[in-house]
């Protein structure tokens, strides 16, 4: 804890905007410098109400299991903080109060300047101030009295720290507060404490993982509307029809599916019928026999289907399929039989059909595109993905995970998950994986800035890399041209680790052989 600063050296401050270098904890100077630059009120009396009831009620929600495991440390700590006449509270990653308990005098008197659930208390908002301060340096900050940028907070001493995910991004703040006269020596490492405690409770239950599985994220009542949706038709055996955008996450939703089934240890199989042409879908659907068509394997193909047995079939973009591929689909979920290209032999196939698109099949039928009986056929079980923008509050547990399982070296900057959540995502989830990976690999700083991730929405940069992991390799190719091979020098300059370097160039379909030093 530091000694507190004098009433005067922040009056001169506020007044002429003079620096007592000497005074005044560099923290503290460049939240000074920064709070006057957001034209901050310094006589401001309180904080500002920000949140509707309905938006408090949303973000609570969505951080509900972490202020039920806040509350486990609280208890143990209650007596010093009663003692102390404290109060605790918990802030979602932009500064807005979402739950607190603690002294009630302390909650009163937090009441009277709006220091209170459904308030934000960012640096652009309120100025210095424990929370708002440790969203901008993502540190554990002490602010106490005048150190405060604005009057509503004199009275107080505050302590926060950011609870990160594994990847880095700020989650949550969790914050300890109270009177002046009663400042703990250790307020600070208690609160540190607490948020490292959090942390590693973060690393054992995986937030945003909905039952293990690591593909499927997000708590939002949208998404676990369609979750919950998804757990029913794992108990039964009836087809599946997954409607939504493009990029929603349509395939893992049928593994989640399949993996929840009485089929879950028998194949899981997909193909795209979007991506292929009519006879080579119906070649690689149903299969064919050897020397069933000229370039044909001289072992034939089983297919798809035969190789799902007792498995699931996964079906993406079933609209796409012509006239004569619905008929055959159509006979194969009537008589559960396939006689491959070629082949003479009804094969018996025992596999459920799970089948996704983006497009309206009941407007394809009006256009006589798509046959009525195959529709109802698969539209037993429909159950509709919402898109990114409906589900925002998903976002910080989906950055973590694509963070992670894209292996990225840089972390997000609160100000560049602003822009995320700001942003419409017509690619859903698949554009999100794309900026990320892109901002990261072009970022030149330790974390990713706002600046660097408007320049990749707003010149659409991603749209002109037919994919992201070429960026990818061009980077590393440049950095390894410019490293003259050497995998040491050309970390570096990626700012990533020998070993992640070694992981990309491995994953990569280029090969580096010429251009690495041996």
């Amino acid at each position: 804890m530091t000694i507190s600063l004098p009433m005067n050296i922040w009056k001169r401050f506020v007044r002429e905007g003079t620096l007592d270098e000497n005074r005044i904890e560099k923290v503290i100077r460049e939240s000074w410098i920064r709070s006057k630059e957001y034209a901050i009120d310094p006589h401001r009396d309180r904080g500002n109400v920000l949140l509707t009831k309905g938006e408090l009620f949303e973000r609570r929600e969505h951080l509900s299991w972490m202020w039920e495991e806040a509350e486990k440390y609280v208890k143990q700590l209650q007596q010093l903080l009663h003692q102390h006449r404290m109060i605790v509270l918990l802030t979602d990653e932009e500064g807005h109060l979402l739950a607190g308990d603690g002294h009630p005098a302390t909650k009163a008197a937090a009441e009277k300047i709006r220091f209170v659930p459904g308030a934000r208390w960012s640096e652009r908002d309120v100025g210095t101030n424990a929370i708002g301060t440790a969203l901008e340096t993502r540190q554990p900050v002490y602010v106490e009295g005048y150190q405060h940028y604005t009057v509503a907070t004199h009275p107080w001493c505050c302590a926060a720290a950011p609870v990160r995910t594994k990847t880095g991004n700020v989650l949550c703040v969790l914050n300890v507060s109270g009177p002046l006269e009663q400042a703990h020596p250790y307020l600070l490492t208690i609160v540190s404490t607490m948020a490292m405690s959090l942390e590693e409770r973060i690393q054992r239950i995986e937030p945003g993982t909905v039952a293990g599985f690591q593909g499927v994220i997000g708590n939002s009542r949208a998404f676990q509307q369609t979750i919950e949706m998804a757990e029913q038709a794992a108990l039964v055996d009836h087809p599946v029809c997954l409607t939504g955008e493009s990029g929603t996450g349509k395939e893992l939703l049928a593994r989640y599916i399949h993996d929840r089934s009485t089929r879950a240890r028998e194949p899981f199989v997909a193909l795209n019928c979007g991506a292929l042409s009519p006879q080579l879908l119906e070649s690689e659907l149903f299969g064919y026999a050897p020397g069933a068509f000229t370039g044909a394997q001289p072992k034939g193909n089983p297919g798809k289907l035969r190789l799902a047995h007792r498995g699931t079939v996964f079906l993406d973009e079933v609209g796409e399929m012509n006239e004569r591929m619905q008929v055959a689909l159509l006979r194969f979920l009537q008589e559960k039989t396939i006689r491959p290209l070629g082949s003479s032999r009804e094969i018996h196939i025992d596999a459920r059909v799970i089948t996704a698109t983006h497009r309206s099949l009941p407007e394809r039928i009006r256009e006589g595109k798509f046959r009525e009986d195959l529709f109802y056929r698969l539209y037993v079980l429909p159950i509709e993905l919402p898109p990114l923008r409906e589900r925002l509050e998903d976002l910080p547990a989906l950055v973590d995970h694509l963070s992670k399982e894209l292996d990225l070296p840089r972390p997000l900057s609160t100000a560049a998950f602003r822009v995320l959540q700001r942003y419409g995502w017509p690619g859903n989830i698949r554009e999100l994986k794309n900026v990320l990976l892109s901002s990261s690999l072009f970022s030149k700083h330790e974390t990713i800035q706002e600046e660097e991730v408007r320049r990749i929405l707003s010149k659409g940069e991603l749209r002109k890399t037919v994919e992201t992991e070429r960026s990818r390799t061009q980077a590393v190719k440049r950095a390894l041209k410019e490293s003259s091979g050497n995998i040491s020098k050309a970390a570096r300059l990626l700012g990533v680790s020998r070993s992640t370097l070694y992981r990309w160039m491995k994953q990569s379909e280029t090969s580096f052989r010429d251009t690495v030093k041996q």
